[in-house]
């Protein structure tokens, strides 16, 4: 908030960037954050020297939700890449909720706990359901599993929603448990899930802040779903798009028991500059 960044323990060769461009540090959020919101839910990796959070975070008085990652080695800051999705209503029912479900905050028991590789595939095996959404994938979802996408609920409602894009025909998908919702194969219209990224590794809280892109190429436009319905693509999805997808998964002897999403449109096939060509 002080806009003052040697106030950081920076390394002197630090790698800064927010939503996927590399830049100086002062520049982007660093100049613009006004101040910090209440709700923030932090990742911590302490064998590999990383951290991360989501938190709600005000750019010149307008709220947005602020997914970061910084690695820290030998007590100074030697990367710190941040992802800002500007969505004042999301923002809104992240500090409305205040701060994250317990249960995140909850360690595994230590006989319980599972390798760093383990979450990964976790996270990887989800990934990979959005991407083969076709309804007869092997979804690994407890039954209670919760998800929410921006701070809001999206799974397990008592009333129906529309669901992000899509128009009122589809609303009873929030109505499902999320194994219901990927053998529905309603995802189908996601043409690549790509340069998949395991942020920080939360072996204590069986946590795992991962990161992917979203391709949407415009080439689906009708789908049949597993339920014998035939659903009309919503418009936004017909033209080439991306998504920036940052997501948290809690593990539990891996199944995932929360899912925590924040998404927003970056540019049509970016790349991310800490990914290897």
């Amino acid at each position: 908030m002080a806009h003052d960044p040697s106030r950081a323990p920076l390394a002197a060769n630090v790698k800064y960037s927010q939503d996927n461009v590399p830049l100086q540090i002062g520049d982007a959020l660093w100049a613009t954050a006004s101040s910090i919101g209440t709700y923030r839910h932090f990742f911590a990796d302490p064998e590999s020297g990383d951290v991360g959070v989501i938190a709600v975070v005000y750019e010149n008085g307008v709220a947005g939700i602020l997914i970061a990652r910084l690695k820290v080695e030998n007590h100074l800051i030697t990367e710190a890449e941040q992802f800002f999705a500007h969505d004042p209503n999301g923002s809104a029912a992240y500090e409305k909720a205040g701060k994250p479900n317990p249960l995140w905050l909850k360690p595994i028991p230590p006989e319980l706990r599972q390798t760093r590789e383990a979450l990964e595939q976790a996270a990887y095996m989800y990934y990979e359901a959005i991407s083969k959404n076709d309804g007869r994938g092997i979804y690994a979802f407890t039954d209670d599993c919760e998800r929410t996408e921006d701070g809001v609920l999206t799974t397990n409602r008592p009333r129906p929603q529309n669901y992000g894009h899509s128009d009122s025909d589809i609303s009873d998908f929030t109505m499902m448990p999320c194994k219901q919702q990927y053998a529905l194969g309603f995802l189908g219209f996601t043409t690549g899930c790509r340069d998949r990224r395991y942020l920080v590794v939360d072996v204590e809280r069986g946590a795992i802040l991962a990161s992917a892109f979203l391709d949407f190429d415009g080439t689906v436009t009708e789908m049949d779903l597993t339920d014998g319905r035939k659903w009309k693509v919503p418009p936004y999805f017909m033209t080439p798009r991306t998504n920036m997808s940052n997501e948290a998964y809690r593990v539990e002897n891996g199944t995932i028991r929360l899912i925590e999403m924040t998404m927003y449109e970056v540019p049509f096939n970016i790349t991310s500059p800490y990914v290897k060509p």
